[in-house]
């Protein structure tokens, strides 16, 4: 069953609980061992710690300048990190006391609509708390 999150108009989420999906980019290289960076990023994704929260912003999806695509990411991605500290949790998931003895798992994409560029601070905190909210609660229900 796919989770659900509140209708939102500045992203679109994608989430995987309890697994840890890597980007793109990184799954292209890992699925082609002709590749000549498969060995050295196969290895480093392999060694990541799979444990956490882990988010991933992007903002591919409009066409703009890049400097725009970059200010966008990283206004969500600080909505995101403001919004986990408002619950207890920090940036990767991790409380110091834990929700109900449980941690935040698995891999949040979140992809940056155009309508987020213009968007005031106030909207884009209120609408990305919706979804902590919904991945919060998620963690609560089960592990």
């Amino acid at each position: 069953m796919r989770p659900r999150f509140p209708p939102t108009s500045i992203v679109s989420i994608n989430f995987h609980r309890n697994a840890y999906a890597p980007s793109y980019p990184v799954y292209s290289i890992i699925k082609d061992a002709t590749h000549v960076l498969h060995p050295q990023t196969a290895a480093r994704f392999e060694s990541r710690p799979k444990q956490g929260l882990w988010i991933r912003v992007s903002a591919n999806g409009f066409a703009g300048k890049a400097t725009v695509r970059r200010w966008v990411r990283r206004r969500v991605r600080e909505a995101v990190r403001e919004e986990l500290k408002v619950r207890g949790v920090n940036f990767d998931g991790m409380t110091a006391e834990n929700i109900g003895g449980k941690e935040l798992k698995g891999t949040m994409e979140l992809f940056v609509k155009k309508e987020a560029v213009a968007a005031e601070w106030s909207n884009v905190r209120a609408e990305l708390g919706k979804v902590v909210e919904a991945v919060v609660a998620m963690a609560e229900r089960k592990t």
